[in-house]
């Protein structure tokens, strides 16, 4: 699964933008690409160079028609995996971290996510108060 936070705008925001700015563009120097080569008899024009409206709404039917193509069919196989049972993690991996609970290790052991208050007043009445400091040991990725 990709980074939504990320797909949305480079692939959803700027495709859909590529696609319209042909139709408002085009300056009608390069014609249609066919099999056997440029057709440019047939030259495409966007709406700022003459061409009217007609790119543009193809270009939006074809903006639209993808996304909407797409938008049914994500919806119908998540719906599947929804379906199956396998959409969710169980309640016991949520609560452990996916990476520990799926790989059996912690992705960024470096980074302390909960509050962390290394001072003696801290840890006051805890468990690792009553370790002596010459027992402790650091923890290292494996």
């Amino acid at each position: 699964v990709d980074d939504p936070i990320g797909a949305v705008p480079v692939h959803l925001a700027c495709g859909i933008w590529g696609t319209l700015s042909l139709g408002l563009f085009a300056t009608g120097a390069y014609g249609v690409p066919t099999p056997t080569g440029v057709d440019t008899s047939t030259v495409v024009k966007g709406l700022f160079y003459g061409g009217g409206l007609s790119q543009l709404t193809a270009q939006a039917i074809g903006s639209f028609s993808v996304s909407a193509s797409t938008l049914l069919v994500a919806f119908g196989l998540m719906y599947a995996v929804k379906a199956t049972g396998t959409l969710r993690v169980s309640r016991e991996g949520e609560l452990e971290g996916l990476d520990l609970h799926e790989h059996g290790m912690l992705a960024y052991p470096e980074y302390v996510i909960h509050g962390y208050d290394p001072s003696p007043s801290a840890l006051a009445g805890s468990a690792a108060a009553s370790v002596p400091l010459a027992q402790v040991q650091p923890i290292r990725a494996q």
